[in-house]
């Protein structure tokens, strides 16, 4: 289940940067999609017992993985975007503008 549902939220992932959301708010919005969907569908498909049942400490437990993997996922995305072929880089615009 976490493999295709990781995957899944990664696709999710780029959809974001097609509607031009990027860098930290592309993560919050990421990380607020992934973790209001599994508190629907976990107890929906007996998989959790609703969010109502957890002590704090299992809610912050919760919170952190989605929260860590909301940012790795954002943060490898924009890196590979960031290294695309053919991509300027903002430290060769700076250089051009200088040597003008």
């Amino acid at each position: 289940m976490h493999f295709g549902y990781g995957t899944g939220w990664g696709v999710a992932r780029s959809a974001l940067n097609l509607a031009d959301i990027r860098g930290v708010r592309a993560s919050v919005i990421h990380f607020g999609a992934i973790w209001g969907t599994a508190q629907i569908m976990l107890p929906a498909n007996n998989a959790a017992k609703p969010i109502t049942e957890w002590s704090a400490k299992q809610i912050a437990i919760d919170l952190l993985h989605h929260a860590v993997y909301a940012c790795a996922a954002g943060a490898v995305y924009d890196a590979m975007k960031e290294a695309e072929p053919g991509k300027k880089k903002k430290k060769d615009k700076k250089k051009k503008k200088s040597k003008k």
